[in-house]
């Protein structure tokens, strides 16, 4: 008759091994331990979580130089092209043609890249896959890449609306890179941009046979006197 293995009258069963030697011995088999008993736990309730709303955070260098006009178009700015903020909603196929028309129209020899958080893996691609497309050698290509870390402040909104909002402060990694070609001196135009002027407008010429201009009709010097006759004063009363 079978029994069950994890009776307890298995508890000393033995079993009988042979070696390669053809001796045999008993070995005693041991269930292993009971599994200790989950202690379920009434957990306390956890607190709603608080609606963080995060403010963007300052950059590493301003959008426009003070030596730019703000209000004026983008294509005429020629100072800060070579400072570049990478994000990871761009893609980046733009990163690198825009790096390259930087370095290869506008005569940049260094850029500064920098990114923030998660942004930066996309900063490391950029900065590795660059080097290929660029019409310099390897040894005159140089990347000085420095870490830090920035704070960044949250508005916590609170779920009443008579509280006041209170502000968080938390770090965020940074990193930033400077590629610089050769001496990384600058090699372009200084001057600001401008638009090609309009083309003069051809002059007229006279004509040489002018029409005479025409005379407005002038009133008649002559006029007709109309004489109207008054009835005498009987004539009236009767």
């Amino acid at each position: 008759m079978k029994r069950r293995l994890d009776s307890e009258q298995d508890s000393n069963k033995r079993i009988r091994l042979q070696d390669t030697q053809g001796r045999s011995r008993a070995v005693r088999v041991t269930p292993p331990p009971p599994a200790p008993a989950k202690i379920i736990s009434k957990a306390e309730p956890q607190q709603p979580r608080p609606r963080i709303n995060k403010l963007t955070p300052a950059r590493p260098f301003p959008t426009v130089p003070a030596a730019v006009s703000a209000t004026g178009p983008r294509s005429a700015h020629k100072e800060g092209k070579n400072l570049i903020c990478i994000t990871r909603k761009t893609p980046l196929a733009t990163y690198l043609r825009r790096c390259k028309n930087v370095i290869i129209n506008d005569g940049y020899k260094t850029l500064h890249l920098s990114a923030m958080g998660a942004a930066i893996p996309h900063l490391l691609q950029l900065v590795v896959a660059l080097s290929p497309i660029l019409p310099f050698a390897a040894d005159e290509i140089h990347s000085t890449v420095t870490t830090g870390t920035m704070e960044v402040h949250d508005e916590v909104l609170p779920d009443d609306e008579d509280e006041d909002i209170t502000y968080r402060t938390r770090g965020k990694s940074t990193l930033q890179v400077v590629f610089k070609i050769g001496d990384g001196e600058f090699e372009g135009d200084t001057g600001s941009a401008k638009r090609p002027a309009a083309a003069p407008r051809p002059k007229q010429k006279p004509n040489p046979n002018p029409k005479p201009a025409a005379r407005a009709p002038q009133a008649s010097s002559s006029s007709t006197r109309v004489v109207v006759a008054e009835p005498d004063q009987d004539e009236m009363e009767s």
